[in-house]
């Protein structure tokens, strides 16, 4: 019986092409069925998977296929021309069918090929589960993702990969993220890539693919409390404090309605609005379909005829730009946030102000930024006071420590990154973007209703800098949250 079988192997086994294309397509289909179990067992896990396994293998399989039928056609057009069949091949059979020994090790051969393609499988997979790894995102192309990558592992979003928001879903989002991601590779190794890296990505995900799998903007937040606790540049570093109660808002169950700063993102409101710069930081014409109306505001500074880099609808990334990739900033808040932790001590003369001169240097060498705080420091409190250099010398190398771990993390001169680079659209702290951006009181309709500045809309300032605000004690406890 088994010579029987083998005896029909030249059919498809008797030239070469037919050879070639029997074994592409064993390994195309072995590979196929691999990939799926693990894409099963995995409930689809990693996109990598479902490319490799539905999107390539099934084209090489078929090439085999097609290899094989070649073979045999060609085959038969010899045999009609009277021609004999390749005899390499057969006489390889032929030993194999007449020699014990010869045929016990093509056995062998065969079983070991089959056990190595599933090895090599199951490490290809590794391989891929590595790649949709935020270390390999982070840290493959070092230098350029540094700054990224540091910010991201202390944001909020440390325990989501980075594929999560990049790359879409589906085999066609894979690979083209992959084919982007080889265009990156040849930029690194050429260092021939744009420093800082631009921002934003405008092919990222819609939110609605992203963020809104975890957040619900329907959820109705209500008001949040927001403190922040701001430092003078004086001796005593006299603290004052900016209490805000912010209208976050969503869907009121009472009213049915959307209210306060998810109104944006309401299900019954869109907001479509046209970029005139790659930042998304100059916005032109606006337009707001609500309640079966239709508004649109025109900017003043939109010249007629002007480019529009881009239209969009608003999503949540268009205040939450920086939700993963969150920087300090400015030197000012960096130093505030550090003193109201308890990190840098208060009680240190002058310590706002001179941190902050300190995180204004540049330092080509971000590892020795520590080091030479510490030792600013330490000259300035011999220098100017003496007595608490002697008696607080651990609280002025914590401070300094703890400046040099705030330059680490916000200066990455290689990658050009400095303060400011990447601006933060959530709200207007120190900055002429965020929500300024449209509302300027400048938007307006034909009819003169304007897209208003009204700090009222969004939030009730409780404190606005002073040094002893008229909330509860454990209200101010919430500070620089």
């Amino acid at each position: 019986m088994l010579q029987r079988i083998i005896g029909q192997l030249p059919k498809l086994w008797g030239n070469w092409i037919s050879l070639t294309g029997t074994t592409i397509a064993t390994i195309a289909g072995n590979a196929f069925l691999i990939m799926m179990v693990v894409d099963i067992v995995t409930s689809g896990a990693n996109r990598y998977v479902a490319t490799l396994g539905y999107l390539l293998m099934p084209p090489f399989f078929v090439l085999g296929l097609a290899l094989v039928a070649l073979g045999v056609w060609r085959d038969h057009r010899r045999a009609r021309r009277g021609q004999k069949p390749e005899s390499v091949i057969d006489s390889a059979l032929k030993m194999v069918l007449s020699d014990r020994v010869a045929r016990r090790r093509v056995f062998f051969v065969i079983f070991a090929t089959l056990i190595n393609v599933t090895i090599v499988s199951v490490a290809a997979f590794q391989g891929i589960h590595y790649m949709d790894s935020p270390r390999f995102c982070g840290t493959a192309c070092h230098t350029a993702m540094r700054p990224e990558y540091t910010a991201y592992l202390l944001s909020p979003h440390a325990r989501v990969a980075c594929v999560d928001c990049h790359v879409g879903e589906g085999a066609k989002s894979a690979v083209q993220a992959k084919l982007a991601g080889l265009r990156q590779v040849w930029g690194v190794i050429r260092n021939n890539y744009q420093r800082p890296i631009p921002t934003p990505i405008h092919n990222l995900r819609p939110a609605r693919e992203t963020c809104e799998k975890c957040h619900w903007p329907e959820k109705f937040h209500g008001e949040r409390t927001l403190v922040r606790h701001n430092y003078k540049e004086d001796e005593a570093n006299t603290r004052a404090s900016n209490v805000v109660k912010v209208r976050v808002g969503g869907r009121n169950r009472r009213t049915g309605r959307f209210e306060g700063l998810h109104w944006h993102v309401g299900g019954e409101n869109l907001i479509e609005y046209e970029a005139l710069d790659d930042k998304r930081a100059k916005i032109g014409m606006v337009t707001l379909r609500s309640g079966g109306k239709t508004l649109v505001f025109r900017s003043p500074e939109q010249k007629p005829g002007e480019k529009v880099f881009e239209r969009r609808p608003m999503d949540c990334v268009d205040c939450h730009n920086r939700p993963t990739h969150i920087y300090d900033p400015t030197p000012e808040l960096a130093v505030d946030a550090a003193i109201s932790y308890g990190k840098i001590d208060a009680s240190l003369p002058f310590i706002k102000r001179e941190g902050v001169k300190l995180l204004k240097l540049t330092i080509e060498d971000t590892e020795q930024a520590a080091a030479r705080f510490a030792t600013g420091l330490k000259g300035f409190y011999a220098k100017s006071y003496p007595a608490v250099a002697a008696k607080q010398g651990k609280a002025i190398e914590k401070a300094g420590r703890e400046l040099g771990w705030i330059y680490r993390r916000n200066i990455f001169p290689p990658s050009k990154v400095a303060w400011g680079t990447y601006p933060s659209h959530l709200g207007h702290r120190r900055t002429t973007e965020g929500c300024f951006r449209c509302h300027d009181d400048k938007h307006k309709t034909d009819d003169g209703k304007l897209i208003r500045q009204d700090c009222d809309l969004c939030h009730e300032v409780l404190a606005d800098g002073d040094e002893k605000p008229n909330v509860p004690p454990e209200v101010l406890h919430l500070g620089n949250m």
